[in-house]
C-alpha cells in the first residue's frame, strides 16, 4: 500500500492543489482534513493572509479602503454595518475625510466585484443604516 503525505501549503489560486489532484487521477484519494482561510461569495475569493482578492480567477486590485471594507463585510455576511463602522474598519478612526467616503468606496467595490453594479446582488444598501454583504443561496437542482 502506497501512502502519500500532503504538506500544508499556501495555494491562493488553487493551482498547486489542482496539479496534485491531476497527478492522482485514477487513484484512491481520501481527503482527511481541509481547512481554508478563504472568504468567498459568488465568483469572488478573498485571501486575508495576503490581502488578495480574485474574481473568476483574476486578481482584482483594491486600495486600502476598498479591501478593508470588503473584508469587514465578508467576515460577517448578512450583518448590517453602519457607515461609521465601515469607515472605522478602513481607517481605524472616527474622523471622516469626506462625507461620501464610504458611499464612494462601496460604489468602487460594486464596480469591481458585482456582475451588474447598478443592481448589486452582493453588497446591498440597507436604507437609513448602512451596508451588508449578501451571499445568495445556490439553487437546488431537482431530479
Amino acid at each position: 500500500m502506497e501512502e502519500i503525505i500532503v504538506i500544508r501549503a499556501v495555494d491562493p489560486d488553487e493551482n498547486m492543489f489542482q496539479a496534485i489532484m491531476d497527478a492522482l487521477h485514477g487513484r484512491s484519494v481520501q481527503v482527511i482534513e481541509a481547512t481554508s482561510s478563504v472568504l468567498s461569495f459568488g465568483d469572488v475569493k478573498i485571501y486575508p493572509a495576503y490581502r488578495r482578492v480574485l474574481k473568476a480567477g483574476e486578481e482584482i486590485h483594491l486600495n486600502h479602503g476598498e479591501y478593508s471594507m470588503l473584508y469587514c463585510l465578508a467576515k460577517s455576511p448578512g450583518r448590517v454595518f453602519t457607515r461609521d463602522q465601515l469607515y472605522a474598519s478602513a481607517w481605524d478612526t472616527d474622523q471622516h475625510f469626506g462625507s461620501n467616503t464610504v458611499e464612494n468606496t462601496i460604489c468602487r467595490l460594486r464596480n469591481k466585484l458585482e456582475p451588474d453594479p447598478r443592481h448589486p446582488q452582493y453588497i446591498k444598501t440597507v436604507i437609513g443604516t448602512g451596508y451588508k454583504l449578501v451571499i445568495p443561496e445556490k439553487p437546488v437542482k431537482e431530479f
